[in-house]
């Protein structure tokens, strides 16, 4: 329990906030290197290149879309094409492919990886714990259901602007007009341009989280499961300790990891330790904002199997992106092992009262030992006996 604490106040105290391409996230980098060192074979620092505030970005594509709305009053055509690109390029940036993103600056973040090597070359099982914090615009976790329908309510609120288009592109061809789509395109100027202030206020204003439960919990976890794996590892498969940098500059560190994967075209299985220090321990069935994708199953039945001797129960996560969506998304197996609270939202999740108090390093290490028997049972291989702490 001494180093789960000493880990999760050296992220939280002494580096107060570790958020994407700043020099905390480089010095807690370099802080988990050294600690996963002595655990496996070798490990190495990694950087690329994310964007300052990913926020930005998205107040950005909100703001166009205002544009959007201006233009079709004269140049209904145009709009449409203009409005069409800049829907297809958002949607492309929220489910982590980077599209205009790529034309702002950037700056260097920072992920780490421990490998350790096994018999068959072939298969590989990645655990993996997101480094960085962010800030969040709630106050309470019971608003991010709400996050996610404002979300929903922009995407049909594109949709609902380029069908205007659309139908004065067509009604100047054949001399009609509809008079609703006037109100409409006011109506989405005053939504958008609201939207897109109320995210560019908040990117430049929000406080940073101190990131006790997310995420210095999942990376306290994940160094104790190199460490038991050390002691007795696994036989056959190749293991992998990633702890990814910019999550929250659209999962840059968890894209790194993704193109490597499908580079080296390896049977892989990634199992994602976030805010398991406070809530009950839960795994993933299903996740996605936008898309909702169902988690491994295989991954999902090693985890049910285990579920009971850990304390452990199934939950669906939907109002927030953990760092297994994007393997999600691409179709490789994945979950998320994570702690929730009676209505499967997260605790302090990003707040700025995550601070180390809040915290149990009891729930850390149930997480830390329900990890490393999931990945016993879908590599095969027999889980160490014992019972874990209550």
């Amino acid at each position: 329990m001494e180093k789960i604490l000493k880990d999760i106040r050296y992220l939280t105290e002494t580096l107060e906030h570790r958020q994407s391409a700043t020099d905390q996230e480089e010095q807690a980098a370099d802080y988990v290197l050294g600690r996963l060192k002595p655990y496996v074979d070798y490990a190495h620092k990694t950087s690329f290149a994310v964007v300052d505030n990913f926020r930005l970005v998205m107040a950005a594509y909100y703001g166009e879309f205002v544009i959007t709305c201006l233009l079709a009053f004269w140049w209904p055509t145009v709009a449409f094409f203009y409005g069409a690109c800049i829907f297809l390029a958002y949607v492309a940036e929220y489910i982590g492919y980077p599209v205009f993103s790529r034309l702002l600056a950037f700056y260097e973040s920072s992920s780490v990886a421990g490998f350790k090597e096994g018999e068959d070359p072939d298969r590989l099982l990645v655990f993996t714990a997101y480094l960085d914090t962010d800030s969040n615009p709630v106050s309470d976790s019971a608003s991010l259901p709400v996050i996610r329908h404002v979300h929903r309510a922009l995407m049909v609120g594109m949709v609902l602007i380029l069908a205007t288009c659309l139908v004065d592109a067509f009604g100047v061809r054949w001399g009609a007009t509809n008079p609703l789509t006037m109100y409409i395109r006011i109506g989405g100027m005053i939504f958008f341009g609201i939207i897109a202030a109320a995210v560019l206020l908040v990117s430049l204003g929000a406080i940073p989280s101190p990131g006790a439960n997310f995420n210095a919990s999942g990376v306290a976890a994940l160094l104790q499961v190199a460490e038991r794996l050390h002691e007795r590892g696994l036989r056959k498969p190749s293991v992998l300790f990633y702890f990814s940098g910019g999550h929250f500059a659209n999962m840059a560190g968890m894209r790194a990891l993704i193109s490597e994967i499908t580079a080296l075209r390896k049977e892989a299985f990634i199992i994602n330790i976030e805010g398991v220090g406070a809530g009950q321990l839960c795994y993933t069935r299903a996740e996605g904002i936008m898309l909702r994708t169902p988690c491994s199953k295989a991954l999902v039945s090693a985890a049910q199997y285990n579920a009971d001797r850990y304390k452990a129960r199934e939950a669906r996560v939907h109002d927030f992106a953990t760092n297994a969506y994007l393997p999600l998304l691409r179709g490789l197996n994945a979950i998320t092992l994570i702690g929730l609270d009676e209505h499967d939202l997260p605790v302090n999740y990003t707040f700025e009262e995550d601070a180390e108090h809040e915290v149990n390093p009891q729930s850390v290490m149930r997480a830390a030992l329900f990890a490393e028997s999931v990945g016993r049972t879908v590599m095969n291989e027999a889980d160490l006996p014992g019972t874990p702490p209550v």
